[in-house]
């Protein structure tokens, strides 16, 4: 009888999980699930040889992994496979419930009925319920007078009450003669509705956004999610507004492997007449039609030989400022107001190879100037570049290096041509004692442009010698802190001098394609003094883990001739000192980070440019994000961005950028959400500046979502 009851059991098991969770799960297959242990608990066990039947009554519990039944009293017949269950049936699997007063099904067809049962699918907090219930098959139900909701408790905040319901678990439940009721209250009446019951990506629409604007009139946004296959999916949205137009995109994406994977993204659309004519100050490049293609992806051949792109296509150079929510669907977690004020659109495809000492890299850069009409826009079409390691010379002290490129630069308009960069180095370090580190390195740089075509075919080339040297040591102490997260701290202190000598040479002849700093005239010295501090943090799983909580450098340089062309951020070139630039990064908890990078000048003592970012987050999803970024005389911005939790259930969002030069709100956005466990709101602010030939604008947006209509996994 043992046997029986063992076979029995397993057999029960299998077809309750596959009336909630098992169905989709699949997490034994028959054999191996036969396998499990089965623990039985009941007042009263017997078999009837004769009928072939199997009973077991008075606090049944059946127990087989992370599953239990329970119920007052389990019969299973074992010739027709008809089993019956009743009173108190209940069967728990991984947080996944379904209640039912009783049922009778045959365990071959997995057709039968159930009677009053309830269904709780932890995932998505998704309830149902119906009075009369008919399982159809392994998933399939169909019921009568039954109820629908992802909220908790009697009176849930939404339900949908309907006249019959047809559901798949991990499908979709078909609702007929149904009523959408707010705390009770009938508010809709839906002849059909479709929902989701899905663990898994599932199609259908996604919330619709509503919002005002003065310039864009009343507007709805809607999306449409279609999950394909496994491994791909799209996105498509409808956008309308009463002034501008209707406009429309699609998002595919695919993923074959880990490190394979590509998403293109497209939007059209056609403003209409009467708000182009109207709304545009300065249309500059604009047209009616408008329109934006951008594409990412990665393909790994293997670990140290992959190829990646992203590219962008843009109809005007002002798309990105009059569609930056639009391209933000695209660009994820970057800031609309980076978008609208990005200088250039660059899309770029390279194949990456490395070996153990070389690295191999080819790339192509197409560029887009998005402040002007600029014909002379250099691109690199393509661009080779080769690189190695420092290695040993045969068996001397001596170590090279190998910096080689090919470049075909081209424009529409303007010099052209082909240029090779071969830049070998040869250094030769000491180390004193383990603690005293000089490194002199010599370098010969050998640049030739070939076939230069803008009136004529010349061509160009020049040899520029250099010589560098580094001292440097290193201090280590480490102090035992014994304290509750930190319980060491190792402090590293590395001063160091620097010489470098660029002889003079001259490149009037040559062609300004691109400003290289590194091979124009340079004779200086200067000094640097890194401070790093690392801590042994205890995590969150009480295992110590070393991490950087804290850098300071600080440095300064002086020109023993008078520096010549090139690029001198650190300070005025015709000045003998540099300016005094210094870095500093902490990170003394993991939720907080600051950064920044400062260059004071020692002339007239006040600062000639600095950045500063400060970044804030934790696991309940709130951050705060502030950078600052300030050059004298060019610019002077700020970036405030967050989301922060006010209540247990409301969050307030914003995303700001201030230029203090020109005394400019560039683009504001902020608003409030409401987010419960099952159904949210948000309601934003959007301000947008006098740019662009656009007039200032601010619009209101409001976005309704209800967990589990239309919401993607």
């Amino acid at each position: 009888m043992n046997r029986h009851i063992s076979f029995i059991l397993t057999v029960v098991t299998i077809l309750f999980c596959s009336g909630t969770a098992a169905g989709r799960k699949q997490p034994f297959n028959e054999q191996s699930f036969e396998e499990l242990p089965v623990e039985i608990d009941a007042a009263h066990m017997s078999y009837d040889q004769k009928a072939d039947n199997l009973f077991a009554r008075g606090d049944v519990e059946i127990t087989q992994g992370n599953r239990t039944l329970k119920a007052d009293r389990i019969k299973i017949n074992l010739t027709t496979q008809d089993a019956e269950a009743h009173g108190n049936v209940a069967l728990y699997e991984g947080g996944d419930i379904l209640y039912c007063e009783s049922f009778k099904i045959n365990l071959d067809t997995q057709i039968g009925e159930v009677y009053s049962a309830k269904i709780f699918i932890k995932e998505q907090n998704f309830h149902v319920e119906g009075k009369e219930v008919k399982k159809l098959g392994l998933n399939t139900y169909t019921m009568k007078k039954g109820k629908v909701t992802t909220c908790d408790g009697n009176n849930p905040a939404w339900r949908i009450e309907a006249g019959n319901i047809d559901l798949t678990i991990d499908g979709y439940a078909r609702l007929h003669n149904s009523t959408f009721k707010i705390k009770g209250l009938p508010v809709v009446y839906l002849p059909y509705a479709l929902f989701p019951v899905k663990v898994n990506r599932q199609t259908g629409f996604l919330y619709p956004e509503i919002g005002h604007s003065r310039r864009l009139g009343y507007g709805m946004g809607n999306s449409f999610y279609w999950a394909l296959s496994e491994n791909t999916d799209a996105t498509f949205w409808l956008d309308a507004t009463t002034k501008k137009g209707f406009g429309g995109g699609v998002e595919y994406r695919f993923k074959l492997k880990e490190n394979t994977w590509g998403k293109f993204y497209s939007y059209f659309t056609h403003e209409k007449s009467r708000f182009f004519e109207h709304e545009y100050r300065r249309p500059r490049d604009r047209d009616q039609f408008r329109g934006y293609l951008n594409f990412e992806g990665e393909h790994y051949f293997s670990d140290d030989f992959y190829i990646k792109a992203q590219g962008s296509h843009i109809t005007d150079r002002e798309f990105y400022r009059d569609y930056k929510r639009v391209v933000k669907r695209s660009k994820g977690e970057v800031s609309k107001s980076h978008i609208k004020t990005r200088e250039k659109d660059e899309s770029v495809f390279f194949i990456n190879k490395n070996w153990q000492n070389y690295n191999l890299v080819i790339n192509n850069n197409l560029y887009k100037n998005l402040q002007q009409s600029d014909p002379a826009t250099l691109q690199r079409l393509p661009q080779i570049m080769f690189s190695s390691m420092q290695q040993p010379v045969l068996q001397s002290p001596l170590y090279y290096q190998l910096d080689a490129s090919y470049d075909f630069l081209w424009r529409e308009e303007g010099q052209k041509g082909h240029r090779i960069d071969i830049f070998p180095k040869i250094s030769w370090p000491f180390n004193y004692g383990g603690w005293l580190k000089f490194t002199p390195e010599v370098g010969i740089r050998g640049i030739s442009y070939l076939d230069l075509h803008n009136t004529r075919s010349i061509d160009e080339e020049g040899v520029f010698p250099s010589v560098k040297a580094e001292l440097s040591t290193t201090f280590i102490r480490i102090f035992q802190i014994n304290g509750k997260w930190l319980s060491k701290l190792k402090h590293t202190v590395e001063p160091g001098l620097l010489y470098e000598y660029l002889p003079s040479n001259d490149q009037t002849d040559f062609p300004r394609f691109d400003i290289q700093e590194r091979f124009f005239r340079r004779h200086s010295v200067g000094y640097y003094v890194k401070n790093r501090f690392t801590g042994l943090i205890v995590d969150a799983a009480d295992q110590p883990v070393e991490r950087e909580i804290g850098y300071v450098m600080l440095g300064q340089s002086f020109n023993i001739t008078t520096p010549k062309g090139g690029l001198y951020i650190k300070g005025d070139p015709s000045e003998d000192f540099s300016d005094v630039f210094a870095e500093i990064r902490l990170g003394l908890v993991s939720s907080l980070y600051f950064k920044a990078k400062f260059f004071y000048s020692p002339y007239d003592n006040n600062l000639r440019a600095y950045n500063a970012l400060l970044n804030w987050n934790n696991h309940k999803g709130e951050y705060l994000e502030l950078e600052y970024r300030y050059a004298r005389g060019l610019y002077e911005i700020l970036d405030l961005e967050g989301k922060v939790r006010l209540a247990r259930e409301f969050y307030i969002f914003f995303d700001t950028r201030y230029d203090y030069l020109e005394y400019d709100d560039l683009d504001t956005e902020f608003g409030i959400e409401y987010s419960p466990n099952c159904w949210g709101a948000r309601l934003s602010v959007e301000a947008s500046g006098d740019s662009g030939g656009v007039t200032s604008d601010v619009s209101l947006n409001f976005l309704l979502f209800i967990k589990g209509l239309g919401e993607t996994i």
